[in-house]
């Protein structure tokens, strides 16, 4: 009599939740081992918004598989808690392809060489600190083997990789480039399994400019999907045209009334973009509006070339208008940075980095933290225990490498530039998939597991069955 196969031996597909995606909100890495190929779904970067030496630690450690085995990668989108460790996987190993859109592709490059510039950088000053060789965990002959490496693919159309797994890419609003990927694995009795991911998926209401709108997926076997907005407390709808207003009147207050500066910490991939955009269509046409606008990146004029290439028609012509504005200077020097950060004068400055971890926003920050006429602007998710988190929570005292300022400045937060979808979107397009179960990645315990709750009642009021998982670390699913 042949012996009964366990669950595990009859499961075709598996897939590991490894990343710290599954804990919180960085470092997407998702594998899905089949019987033919092994798949990575992204492979990101743990950005938290402590010790950035306690990241690179972090991120040096070995994988939890052999690099070598893994035969392709699909990316998402460019940001580096998605795409940071692709060159770390190349030098371990890796000689697969990895799949993303053609506008991915082209700002992976400046990208990746900031982030090689930034962790060599890391291990050049724990170097010092411990009195030993820290050597970083990737070079840039392991960014161009990366950027040789990528395959680019078009939306909305089914490719087919071998007989037994094919894929799609949909749009997704979260940054320009990005996507969601259905992907289709046939088992061995030519059954197909559909598995969606979203990564980072943008709204489908609150327009960002030079972003697709979203596609919808309506069918998937298993939903792997975002939930940065879980927590029960976010379930108010941003509001753009009022954040709109809030920047016109603190504009008016703190730069016009108290001859103070605005700092906008940006991520220099799309919030830089969007922001400024933003600015320039509140006062392209006001002729009395002379209060410069500085922005502060290496990175950002890096990207701002990528923008150029891929923007076409409208967009294109817009993003000319924006960055050729009489009102915006762009700091190409280090000099002009350290003049223009010591400048009194009123100003708006948008700087990376967005966390105010590290960067030429920090050094902003030393100056206006402790200024009462200055204020501090949030325009994205923004952590408790981050930098921002203690300002708006108005801790007497901020640390900032290492040294600790007076918290004086004014804070505001506008929540409908974060590029995320928010909460109740995010509901309606998931109880909107006819699925089998859908696990969630990519937010903090507490919100993922009322968010889990809040799905499961709508399922329930739909008299739907689908299983809704909280994904944790090392977690498994199968099909």
């Amino acid at each position: 009599m042949a012996k009964k196969k366990s669950k595990d031996e009859k499961s075709e597909i598996t897939i590991h939740y490894l990343g710290n995606n599954a804990l919180d909100v960085t470092g997407s890495c998702i594998l899905i081992e089949t019987k033919r190929k092994n798949i990575l779904l992204e492979c990101g970067m743990i950005q938290s918004c402590g010790n950035p030496f306690d990241d690179f630690k972090i991120n040096a450690q070995p994988f939890p598989f052999k690099a070598k085995n893994i035969d392709i990668v699909f990316l998402n989108h460019a940001h580096i808690d998605h795409s940071g460790l692709l060159p770390k996987l190349i030098c371990d190993g890796f000689r697969g392809d990895i799949i993303t859109s053609s506008i991915t592709a082209k700002l992976l490059k400046p990208m990746l060489l900031d982030s090689c510039k930034i962790i060599t950088g890391d291990a050049k000053a724990l170097t010092k600190q411990k009195k030993k060789d820290v050597f970083p965990f990737y070079n840039k002959e392991d960014v161009i083997t990366t950027l040789n490496s990528i395959y680019e693919y078009d939306y909305n159309i089914i490719y087919e990789i071998d007989e037994y797994i094919s894929f799609k890419f949909l749009h997704n609003s979260h940054i320009i480039g990005a996507l969601q990927l259905e992907l289709y694995i046939k088992n061995s009795l030519g059954v197909q399994k559909t598995i969606l991911y979203t990564s980072d998926l943008g709204s489908f209401k609150v327009k960002n400019h030079y972003v697709a709108n979203n596609d919808m997926c309506t069918k998937a076997n298993l939903v792997i999907s975002e939930s940065t907005y879980g927590k029960r407390t976010q379930e108010s709808a941003p509001n753009r045209e009022k954040d709109l207003e809030k920047i016109q009147c603190v504009v008016q207050e703190v730069c016009i009334e108290k001859k103070g500066r605005i700092l906008i910490p940006v991520f220099a991939l799309s919030r830089s973009q969007e922001i400024l955009t933003n600015l320039y269509e509140i006062y392209k046409n006001d002729s009395k509006f002379n209060i410069p606008i500085f922005v502060d990146s290496p990175l950002i004029l890096e990207i701002n070339k990528v923008y150029s290439q891929v923007l076409e028609g409208e967009q294109l012509e817009l993003f000319n208008k924006v960055c050729n504005w009489k009102n915006v200077h762009f700091i190409k020097s280090i000099e002009e940075s350290k003049l223009t950060i010591a400048d009194k004068s009123p100003k708006i400055v948008l700087s990376s980095s967005g966390f105010l971890v590290k960067g030429r926003s920090c050094e902003y920050l030393k100056q206006f933290i402790s200024n009462e006429n200055d204020m501090v602007i949030s325009v994205g998710y923004a952590p408790e225990t981050s930098t921002f988190g203690k300002i708006k929570n108005k801790y007497p005292l901020v640390k900032i490498d290492k040294r600790n300022y007076e918290n004086k400045c004014s804070c505001i937060t506008l929540n409908s530039f974060s590029s995320h979808i928010p909460r109740h979107e995010l509901l309606s397009y998931l109880k909107g998939i006819f699925a089998d179960s859908v696990f969630l990645v990519h937010g903090e315990a507490n919100g993922k597991q009322e968010f889990k709750e809040d799905l499961e009642n709508e399922y329930s009021k739909m008299c739907r069955s689908t299983r809704v998982v909280s994904t944790i670390k090392d977690g498994v699913a199968r099909l």
